[in-house]
């Protein structure tokens, strides 16, 4: 007698990004759309025998023509992104260097959904949104634990890029990470991790200087002793978070002092262009070996 088999959402949806993602990883949808069509142009009648003789050498080209155009900087022209492809975008720099304006430009560009790490906290704390991980944060908070704090909001950020909307139309994440243990946890253990991390760098001064200048939008946020706060923990951060970002492929460094026209139009160009490549930038053995 055949018993039904109890399924665990969770589970199942944490194994459909996990599956997603290593698929775009290994560009097997590049490598499938490229074999699809090129059996179709030359009418291939033995086709198992033509995909044992071809396969490799072009899932060669392929992952050859990306990493020449990421590691040379040579025009990717060539290059377009799958019709499936979702762009999971972090908007990363130090307060005053445009991430909320820009993230909205990038997210009606592309429909994406505009996550604010602040914003998904704060629902928690206050009780709009419930869930195992509020205590810890709470916890956090009350003994001003950084650890604590960074791991709940961590799993409050999880849980969020597992839901149907994030899933499906992708997403632009602000205000995390802050560090270096938040950027590692992102990228690798992140069942959906970013496939590009916009680093937007500006001084400090001009940062201010937009920061003041700006129209006034009163909260509590909007005082000298809160930007000074904030721009202080950027300069505490940014070295080492830095040092491990340098070495990932998914990071786009942005001159961010320009006008904002101008750095919008260079970040739209850079994803549409650039192909996206996924990992370390050194020390990883090719997939395909």
């Amino acid at each position: 007698m055949a018993t039904a088999i109890r399924m665990d959402r969770d589970a199942l949806v944490r194994f459909s990004a996990s599956y997603m993602y290593y698929v775009e990883k290994h560009k097997l949808l590049d490598i499938m759309s490229r074999i699809l069509a090129e059996a179709t142009v030359q009418q291939i009648e033995d086709v198992r025998r033509w995909l044992g003789e071809n396969i490799r050498h072009i899932a060669q080209e392929i992952y050859s023509k990306a990493m020449n155009a990421f590691h040379l900087g040579i025009d990717a022209d060539y290059y377009q992104l799958p019709k499936n492809f979702y762009h999971r975008i972090v908007l990363h720099g130090r307060v005053g260097s445009g991430r909320r304006s820009l993230a909205h430009v990038l997210a009606q560009r592309w429909n994406l959904l505009i996550l604010d790490a602040d914003t998904l906290a704060y629902h928690h704390i206050n009780g709009q949104a419930r869930g195992r991980k509020v205590p810890l944060l709470h916890e956090g908070i009350e003994k001003r634990s950084v650890y604590k704090i960074s791991e709940a909001i961590g799993n409050i950020i999880q849980k969020r890029l597992l839901q149907e909307d994030a899933l499906h139309r992708g997403w632009i994440l602000i205000n995390y990470p802050n560090n270096r243990c938040e950027a590692r946890e992102l990228f690798e253990s992140f069942s959906v991790p970013p496939n590009r991390l916009i680093f937007l760098q500006v001084d400090e001064q001009t940062a201010r200087m937009r920061l003041l200048m700006r129209k006034y939008a009163p909260c509590p946020q909007d005082n000298i002793t809160y930007m000074d706060y904030q721009m202080q923990q950027f300069r505490k951060s940014e070295p080492l978070l830095n040092t491990y970002l340098s070495h990932r492929r998914e990071v786009l460094y942005v001159d961010a002092t320009e006008c904002f026209e101008t750095v919008k139009c260079f970040i739209m160009s850079q994803l549409t262009k650039t192909p996206y490549m996924l990992g370390y930038k050194y020390g990883e053995s090719s997939p395909i070996d």
